[in-house]
């Protein structure tokens, strides 16, 4: 048998850690940052506790490397809705793909709103969060922008409330329990969809 190529090692290589950090993100979605541990993300990622640092660290990393590839991911899904052309139409794009997201693995993402909470700001972990909520609200203000709103930036922010308080909701009482969360939704929308016509 000949031994493996550098690019082989390499791809094994990647294959673990992204086994690694699927193993971290569901222990911390399931128990928490705080109360998983090293060896907890080892044992579901089946590998040696000693090996885990091979490929990273120690958790504060992997978190780093978790939390990158969760938004990776969700860029991808926001990916079609930021490409509508129409601005009113992308804005009700991007709120129905957010709360299919949430609906999708709430768990995930109560800890990723949990963590955006409790990080240390002085962290490469909250840089990465803070990086994301704020090309959101970049996001946002170019939109209202372009539907010709009178203040964008606190019409953003003020979407920005409606939608956390929204999400939180959802997040704690799931859609069975959070009363009238479809008609909710659909006033939202309507409601910052018509906003460049009502400022005008």
């Amino acid at each position: 048998m000949s031994p493996r190529t550098k690019q082989q090692s390499e791809s094994l290589r990647e294959v673990s850690r992204t086994r690694i950090m699927e193993a971290a993100l569901g222990l911390f979605a399931g128990k928490g940052f705080a109360a998983t541990s090293i060896s907890d993300i080892a044992g579901v990622a089946g590998i040696s506790k000693g090996l885990m640092y091979n490929y990273f660290a120690g958790k504060d990393e992997l978190l780093e490397h978790v939390l990158q590839m969760l938004l990776g991911r969700v860029s991808e899904v926001f990916a079609p809705a930021l490409a509508v052309t129409d601005p009113c139409k992308r804005l009700e794009a991007l709120i129905r793909t957010s709360f299919e997201m949430l609906k999708s693995d709430p768990a995930i993402w109560k800890m990723f709103i949990t963590l955006s909470l409790q990080l240390d700001k002085q962290s490469n972990a909250y840089a990465i969060v803070s990086s994301y909520w704020s090309n959101m609200f970049s996001n946002a203000i170019a939109i209202f922008t372009e539907m010709g709103v009178k203040n964008p930036q606190e019409t953003a922010f003020r979407y920005g409330a409606v939608m956390d308080g929204m999400a939180v909701q959802l997040l704690m009482f799931g859609n069975e329990r959070f009363l009238h969360f479809d008609e909710t939704l659909e006033m939202f929308i309507k409601e910052f969809c018509s906003t460049s016509t009502k400022e005008k």
